[in-house]
């Protein structure tokens, strides 16, 4: 059953994208087994904690979700996903173990994931759907590099926008230029592409990781903007090269 929900969870983590704007918050549930439903406790854990609130237990993971006493209750928005997925986000949050990062979303997720709750009540389940989906959108902001410093930069105030404009001329004119060699290039020619495009993104990456640990934000964004275009051509050098 679980390795039937796992690759649920995966495909869902890596299928879809939640968008990363951070709400204000919302009104929950935490809930026990132990308790009635006049005796449940409303609430929205603000902190993650390595003990089960309910029962005292070490929890197997940083989620608020406790297989001894199925206490689970709902992620407030202003934990980060580092957090949810128990990474350390200082001294660079843009610096992510990919194995480990992994690693973590198959043990939250083994926990979370709603066919974990299938018997419990409708509330359990509701809860579970929740942290669930908090964890697939953690790993999919997470797993990927623009979306991660997107995530980072939007909560340090800042957003990329479709519109936000590539300053660099010599960048721009050469990402027309590949542009037009996709569409007429063949097979060795696209390959030959796609590992210069590989090569660009890796130094932007480089850049941004160092800007981010400098906390210098517009910079950030200005590298973040370049590898969105990057990006974009190798998502257009994939498909032509899936098309030959």
């Amino acid at each position: 059953m679980f390795r039937l929900f796992l690759v649920r969870a995966v495909a869902a983590a890596q299928a879809t994208h939640r968008p990363l704007a951070l709400s204000n918050g919302y009104y929950a549930r935490a809930f026990t087994d132990k308790a009635n439903s006049s005796s449940s406790r409303h609430s929205v854990v603000t902190s993650l904690t390595k003990t089960c609130p309910s029962c005292g237990i070490i929890l197997p993971t940083a989620l608020p979700a406790c297989p001894n006493c199925n206490y689970i209750a709902r992620i407030h928005d202003s934990i980060s996903y580092h957090d949810i997925l128990g990474l350390p986000y200082e001294p660079n949050p843009f610096v992510v173990d990919a194995a480990l990062l992994k690693r973590r979303f198959i043990e939250a997720q083994r926990v979370s994931h709603p066919d974990a709750w299938a018997t419990k009540s409708e509330f359990q389940r509701d809860i579970a759907l929740h942290v669930s989906n908090t964890v697939n959108a953690a790993y999919k902001a997470l797993s990927s590099p623009l979306h991660r410093i997107e995530y980072i930069l939007q909560r340090n105030g800042l957003m990329i926008e479709e519109a936000d404009p590539l300053e660099d001329i010599d960048l721009i004119s050469e990402i027309m230029e590949v542009r037009e060699e996709i569409e007429a290039g063949d097979i060795e020619r696209i390959r030959t592409l796609e590992e210069d495009n590989d090569n660009k993104i890796s130094e932007v990456v480089s850049t941004v990781t160092k800007f981010v640990a400098q906390k210098n934000w517009q910079e950030t964004k200005v590298a973040a903007v370049r590898l969105k275009y990057l990006n974009g051509i190798a998502d257009a050098l994939k498909q032509r090269l899936d098309n030959m």
